[in-house]
């Protein structure tokens, strides 16, 4: 599972959260608390991207100095990748609150 998030790219990680984020805020805006249903549009695809990103150094295996250096390589990267992947998830789910929103005035 690691090799298969650590092959992600950052299109592909952002297709990836893009879907899943979307159908995660779907389901918590039909059955979830009614004062929450915007916020979810945020903290989802974030949590998502944070989570995502960094699931290869939580899940390293190797010695301390070998997890050492995965963790300083990725905290390099890490604003381009979870600001991008959490832009491809907000969107789509920002889409569908409002979809939903509209739905529901009719």
């Amino acid at each position: 599972m690691v090799a298969s998030i650590e092959s992600l790219s950052l299109t592909s990680g952002a297709f990836l959260i893009a879907i899943v984020s979307a159908g995660i805020v779907w389901l918590l805006y039909v059955v979830g608390p009614k004062n929450l249903r915007e916020v979810w549009v945020v903290v989802v695809p974030f949590g998502l991207a944070y989570c995502l990103y960094w699931a290869p150094v939580w899940f390293a295996h190797g010695s301390e100095y070998e997890r050492a250096l995965i963790k300083s390589e990725y905290r390099n990267w890490q604003f381009l990748f979870i600001i991008a992947w959490f832009l491809a998830g907000a969107i789509p789910s920002a889409a569908i609150v409002s979809l939903l929103r509209n739905r529901r005035a009719r």
